[in-house]
């Protein structure tokens, strides 16, 4: 097990040492200066990652509807930025996801 920790955390610091995850911790602390917009940007994304978590018939529908609702900041080109910056570092940690699931043979085939 302590082969796997020494590997997870140099597989965490080079995360950290990447463009993607810098870009997004730059994008981030700039937007912590505009208190009033990353509480609006905050509501969003929670309120986004709930309706895709529940998988809804009308899901597509609601996101519609919630990005008109948060329009205002949703057009900011620094909210635009960091948006952009955020879904790449999923990216990143979504690769690192599946490449694991991928390589380890599990039986998860009841699922």
């Amino acid at each position: 097990m302590k082969d796997i920790e020494y590997q997870m955390k140099n597989l965490v610091d080079s995360i950290k040492k990447s463009n993607e995850y810098n870009q997004y911790r730059r994008l981030y602390e700039e937007l912590e200066r505009e208190s009033e917009v990353l509480t609006r940007l905050n509501e969003f994304r929670k309120m986004s990652f709930r309706i895709q978590l529940a998988q809804e018939e009308n899901s597509l529908e609601l996101c519609r509807v919630l990005r008109e609702e948060y329009s205002d900041v949703l057009m900011l080109p620094r909210v635009q930025e960091f948006l952009i910056a955020e879904q790449r570092i999923n990216t990143v940690l979504r690769k690192v996801n599946h490449y694991m699931w991928d390589n380890i043979d599990l039986k998860i085939d009841f699922m």
